[in-house]
């Protein structure tokens, strides 16, 4: 409609047109099952009718179809929602006010109780808080939000909520039980109804799915196409190039997990050009690709956008990761030099003293943040060659050194490398010694002094017994227990180190001793949190004790009670592997084995987590030996 014809008019503009669906509008409120008032589903010819007399000329007839359309309530939503992008600014305008006019009943009578408090003044929440309330549904059990992630894809206002709750639903494993594939497949069908939204279209495909139990490659790969073609045509305003993007990641996703990787791998690189050629989003498909094993698919990236990947250390350690995977070690290492030198430190002392004190820290943080993300995935050679840059170029006494050298001590403990500690925190302990002054800038950061003492002493201890001078070792044990605050892994290892009758009476009663104060503290820490169900505090005194009776003696079942309540209240990596460990006391290895793997899952690189995991697995193959032979 061409709005000069309309500009004389000057007493119906958009402000006329918000006042009068606000008193249409203040007093509404719709059940988000609700049909219109008169039972009978309304066409949605007559909905598009109506959305485009919003726009007429006649003041009388806008306003009458302002009326139909909030009577009807969400039989007109689909429509309305689409009206959100009319080439008509009115139209336009006046859709997107009366969508975001239905106060909606998010939640139903027959939802389950959790749905129902996850989903408690929904409407009334921010985008950030409604996109936490619609992670909180997809983490339910059984599949308990899959109606009301339904319900959110359809009527979700924020297209962009509306595909987080699609793919949310998406992503949850597929029920071995047929019949509960089917009733979920109906379920999303009776939910979106003909809704054709972007996001609803790919929940109507992933029903089908669910049906037929399985991963349709050529349907996905068709839906693909079509919104590829909406956004190459620009038929469609729903459709970006970040959303279908998203969708092809979760296709790939869902391809690999039904174990056909080169599906997975095709659709990625049939769709390379998606990717918005910025850091940040280079960054993160090339994230994706490794974090699901598609290695050749960040060489593609590297190859179809190498000016960003050279500029950036992340990418340029992704594409060497990808070489180092593939087998070619010479090409990773070229890479990860290449990667270590994009951020260079003054080379010599005159370049030095044109650097401020902050552009250094500046460069430091960068190869810092680096060097974390590479040992997060694995990648500890290439991190530790990151610390030990920001070491090399830093004073012992600079804050920042500090504090890497705590981050790579802690990192070479992990890996066993005892001595290598020792080395690193040395200097630093040494020079605090004789500086009390930098004593107090530790301790202004959060950072204690006997800290990394009881650190250094510790592993001394380690490598002398692993040398076999287990008398010194011993001796070392005790003094890194007496400097620690946390000194509960030191006892573990005092428990477990050979000794004599004086050395075991030493150990039993700093053991009862630990013991009895983990207790106590806990006991307090119940009390003050006044029977709050989910209090950190205590999920972490009850993981502490569990952890430090399991690995010694005690009463693991009351361990394992502890552990399993404090996976309850706040579940991470280390509830889930002291979890495993307690299992592993009572002899319970099947129980062992499932929580180490989630532990795992979570922290898929962890040094100590995978020794654990090869413990328990050579425990139970022992035991099952053991009872094929009582059998014989």
């Amino acid at each position: 409609m061409d709005h000069v014809t309309r500009s004389h008019v000057p007493s119906f503009g958009f402000h006329a047109i918000f006042l009068m669906a606000f008193a249409l509008t203040a007093a509404l409120s719709v059940q988000a099952d609700d049909s219109n008032a008169g039972g009978t589903k309304v066409s949605g010819w007559t909905v598009r009718q109506l959305i485009e007399q919003l726009g007429a000329d006649s003041y009388a007839t806008r306003t009458r179809a302002m009326e139909r359309l909030q009577r009807m309530g969400l039989e007109a939503f689909d429509e309305l929602h689409l009206a959100q992008f009319h080439p008509d600014i009115e139209i336009e305008m006046a859709a997107r006010y009366l969508v975001s006019s239905l106060l909606v009943s998010w939640s139903k009578e027959t939802d389950p109780t959790e749905v129902r408090e996850a989903l408690y003044e929904y409407g009334a929440q921010n985008e950030t808080d409604r996109n936490s309330r619609i992670e909180l549904l997809a983490e339910l059990s059984e599949r308990r939000g899959l109606q009301a992630l339904v319900r959110l894809t359809r009527f979700e206002t924020s297209l962009r909520l509306s595909r987080t709750a699609a793919l949310a639903l998406m992503q949850q494993p597929m029920s071995d039980d047929e019949a509960i594939r089917r009733r979920n497949a109906q379920w999303i069908e009776e939910g979106l109804d003909d809704n054709d939204r972007q996001a609803s279209q790919w929940l109507k495909t992933n029903a089908k799915d669910l049906s037929q139990g399985g991963y349709s490659a050529d349907r996905w790969r068709e839906l693909i196409a079509v919104q590829r073609n909406e956004i190459d045509a620009s038929t469609s305003q729903a459709a970006t190039r970040p959303s279908v993007l998203e969708l092809v990641q979760v296709c790939a996703t869902r391809a690999i997990e039904s174990g056909n990787r080169n599906e997975a791998l095709q659709l990625a690189r049939s769709n390379i050009d998606l990717i918005d050629p910025t850091s940040r989003h280079l960054v993160d498909a090339c994230s994706w690709a490794i974090d699901h094993q598609l290695h050749p698919f960040v060489l593609d990236m590297r190859s179809q956008f190498s000016p960003m990947f050279d500029q950036q250390p992340v990418l340029l350690y992704g594409a060497a990761e990808a070489e180092k995977v593939g087998g070619d070690d010479a090409k990773a290492e070229a890479l990860a030099d290449k990667a270590l030198e994009i951020r260079p430190f003054p080379a010599n002392e005159e370049e030095r003293k044109k650097w401020s004190p902050r552009e250094v820290e500046e460069t430091a943080q960068s190869h810092f943040e680096i060097g974390a993300s590479l040992e997060e995935r694995g990648l500890f050679h290439w991190a530790e060659r990151e610390f030990r840059k920001i070491i090399e170029h830093l004073e012992v006494d600079a804050a920042p050194s500090a504090v890497v050298r705590g981050r790579l001590a802690r990192m070479l403990g992990e890996l066993e490398r005892h001595e290598a500690v020792v080395e690193v925190l040395e200097p630093l302990v040494q020079r605090v010694e004789k500086d009390d002054k930098m004593k107090q800038r530790l301790n202004l950061m959060f950072v204690q002094y006997n800290d990394f003492r009881a650190e250094m002493t510790y592993h001394s201890a380690l490598a002398k017994i692993k040398k076999g001078k287990v008398d010194e070792g011993r001796d070392l044990l005790v003094l890194a227990f007496s400097l620690s605050e946390s000194p509960v892994d030191i006892l573990i290892t005092m428990y477990r180190t050979d000794g004599d009758d004086g050395w075991k009476a030493l150990v039993q009663s700093k053991l009862v001793a630990e013991v009895r104060k983990a207790d106590a503290e806990l006991q307090r820490a119940i009390v003050q949190s006044q029977g709050k169900s989910n209090d950190p505090i205590v999920a972490n005194l009850m993981n502490q004790y569990a952890w430090l009776v399991s690995n010694t003696e005690g009463d693991y079942r009351k361990a394992l009670d502890f552990s399993l309540r404090s996976l309850e209240m706040d579940a991470d990596y280390a509830k889930y592997d002291t979890c495993a460990r307690c299992y592993f006391a009572v002899k319970d290895y099947d129980n062992a084995l499932l929580m180490q793997k989630r532990a795992l899952k979570l922290m898929p690189h962890s040094p100590p987590l995978v020794r654990q995991l090869k413990q328990f697995e050579e425990a139970r193959a022992k035991a099952e030996n053991e009872m094929a032979k009582a059998i014989e």
